[in-house]
């Protein structure tokens, strides 16, 4: 990109619409995809919708995001390759495609023959669809990617202009917010020096990130879900022989999967509850009736595809009650771990070489002699102090995205409320953004993670595709028709 400072990146024919995209992890790659498919017409047509697509990504690798930005091979998708498509009707294009490119390594298949292939694979899947998608299209696409940050976007009847950190201005006749997950909130207060002592891995996926840590090192992982299962698949894989300590304040671990479902039938005839009471009701009904045959799983998998009208059904005030007490409990049970990895870190922990502890963090002092002296506190309030040598931070996505500075200036300006629930942007149905009157604001979408409190639950890559997929599709929403 060598447009000027201050430069508005313009210039489209009148049938070309623009449509500036925000974030280029998977929903971003999985929104361009869809956006291109959705506006195919029959071939040889030449009155087909054209489309200019302003991708804004700092990284130089599109469809990874966090989640498929680690490289190493131990670390698994946490669902089989046939259920992570990027296309509803043809949900082995994901697996046949890493079959073609001989992408499943020998450990990656479980016995009931589902392939966990690494997300390293899996981001190479998504990435390689974006680019065959823009390909095919022709001239009938233009593709830029823009690496830097949006800072700002200014809405103005139809045509609205994202200011990016560099100074550049883009025009834009549609926008798509795809930030993805908030980066992951410190645990307690740290300080600079330490925060900078390499001692403590505040990114378990960057490159390398385990192999600093010596054999022997006794290590804390704060956090007890999906990532810190991949950290401790990673240490015991490499041959770590120190002791480990998981600590989380409920001290929750990744449930296993097991028999998958794609029934949304959770409600059948019954109407949606109204209190977080009558759905705990009936979930544990549901489990009551299927765990003799079927197990536990299925009845967790039929609320989750049916969790946007029993979500929408709650009042603010019970949505606030569910983030508040039960979050934690779905997260587990909703996003579980692959076979392989569970194996590993079932066996781990009754052998006691992985000790899973019901305890929060107050404090590090990177003071002590190669090492760190850790403040636990008990549910209790007792406080200890305990020293390790090394710390690993796997804490999960942040809730407040206000931190964002997108995020926070369009709140700030109105363009965009919190739903109610308080941890995500609140859109309609259509995923078009409202402001802070409820109004709908004009050409503005957002999609993934930032409207899981819209939708109840929108963090799994089959369920953003479906999303995306479905609206696009859907002539009654606005996102591809042309400006007048």
């Amino acid at each position: 990109m060598n447009t000027r400072a201050g430069e508005v990146a313009a210039g489209r024919s009148s049938d070309m619409l623009r449509i500036a995209v925000i974030g280029g992890g998977f929903t971003g790659a999985a929104f361009i995809i869809h956006a291109i498919h959705a506006s195919q017409s029959a071939a040889g047509d030449e009155t087909a919708l054209r489309l200019q697509f302003d991708l804004i990504e700092r990284s130089a690798e599109i469809g990874r995001g966090i989640a498929y930005s680690t490289r190493d091979p131990l670390h698994r998708i946490n669902v089989p390759s046939d259920r992570m498509s990027l296309f509803c009707d043809d949900p082995t294009h994901a697996t046949r495609w890493l079959i073609a490119h001989d992408l499943l390594d020998p450990g990656s298949t479980d016995a009931n023959g589902h392939h966990y292939v690494s997300r390293e694979h899996y981001g190479a899947y998504v990435a390689a669809t974006l680019r065959d998608t823009v390909a095919a299209a022709g001239d009938r696409v233009r593709f830029t990617h823009w690496r830097a940050s949006a800072t700002a976007i200014h809405v103005a009847g139809t045509v609205h202009e994202v200011i990016l950190d560099t100074g550049v201005s883009i025009e834009a006749d549609r926008i798509a917010l795809c930030i993805g997950h908030a980066a992951p909130a410190l645990p307690c207060e740290i300080s600079d020096a330490t925060l900078r002592n390499p001692a403590l891995i505040t990114n378990p996926w960057a490159p390398q990130a385990f192999e600093r840590i010596p054999q022997h090192a006794s290590v804390l992982v704060v956090g007890t879900g999906l990532t810190m299962a991949d950290c401790a698949v990673s240490l015991l894989e490499r041959g770590h022989r120190g002791p480990i300590t998981a600590i989380s304040r409920r001290g929750l671990l990744a449930q296993p999967q097991g028999l998958f479902s794609s029934e949304a039938d959770f409600l059948g005839d019954a109407q949606p509850p109204s209190t977080v009471r009558a759905l705990l009701r009936m979930l544990r009904e549901r489990i009551a009736r299927e765990m003799p045959l079927r197990g536990w799983q299925p009845a967790v998998d039929a609320l989750r595809f049916d969790l946007a009208r029993v979500w929408q059904a709650l009042p603010p005030s019970e949505q606030r009650r569910v983030v508040r007490r039960l979050l934690p409990f779905w997260d587990v049970h909703r996003f579980r771990v692959a076979p392989q990895v569970h194996a590993v870190l079932r066996e781990a922990i009754d052998a006691r070489r992985i000790v899973v502890e019901t305890k929060g963090i107050a404090g590090i002092d990177d003071n002590a002699r190669d090492g760190f002296v850790v403040t636990l506190k008990q549910r209790s309030g007792a406080r200890e102090q305990r020293v390790f040598d090394r710390i690993v931070f796997c804490t999960g996505p942040a809730r407040n995205i206000s931190a964002n500075p997108l995020v926070h200036s369009l709140l700030a300006a109105g363009r965009a409320r919190l739903d109610g629930a308080g941890i995500g942007l609140d859109v309609d149905s259509h995923s078009q953004l409202r402001e802070r009157d409820g109004g709908l604001v004009a050409g503005l979408f957002a999609f993934g993670p930032i409207t899981r409190g819209s939708f109840g639950e929108m963090s799994g890559a089959p369920d953003i595709a479906r999303h995306i997929e479905r609206l696009l599709k859907d002539e009654k929403t606005s996102i591809l028709s042309v400006p007048v």
